[in-house]
């Protein structure tokens, strides 16, 4: 089974900037402690007058992407969502039913399927 990317863009206030990396830290301690079948999990941020944060994440299977969303920190989540303003999220692969439900609730989603890859990146080094 082929994994799954999300990518999303958040922009905040720079006096937010402190609690949106504390709330990010809460989701990659929970990831680390409750998940598994998460591949990549990273934020990147752009510097500015209105920082924009880069999330960029990869899981194993659909599942696995499923069971991430059941475990996150729901009073977390809803602070996050007060502190930034997201860009349309971004879906690589093929999604199952059940995340097209899930991924439903934030807008506008980009689905975009596998064309062409190298199968085992590992295996070529």
């Amino acid at each position: 089974m082929a994994s799954i990317r999300t990518f999303v863009t958040m922009t905040t206030d720079k006096e937010n900037l402190d609690e949106v990396v504390g709330i990010f830290q809460t989701f990659i301690k929970d990831v680390q402690e409750k998940d598994y079948g998460i591949l990549t999990y990273h934020y990147f941020i752009d510097d500015g007058d209105r920082p924009v944060i880069h999330v960029f994440e990869e899981y194993e299977s659909s599942k696995a992407h499923l069971d991430h969303f059941a475990n996150i920190d729901q009073e977390a989540v809803g602070r996050l969502v007060q502190l930034v303003q997201l860009s349309d999220p971004h879906y690589y692969g093929e999604p199952s039913d059940e995340e097209r439900e899930l991924l439903a609730n934030f807008g506008n989603v980009h689905y975009h399927r596998p064309l062409v890859s190298i199968e085992d990146p590992v295996a070529q080094t």
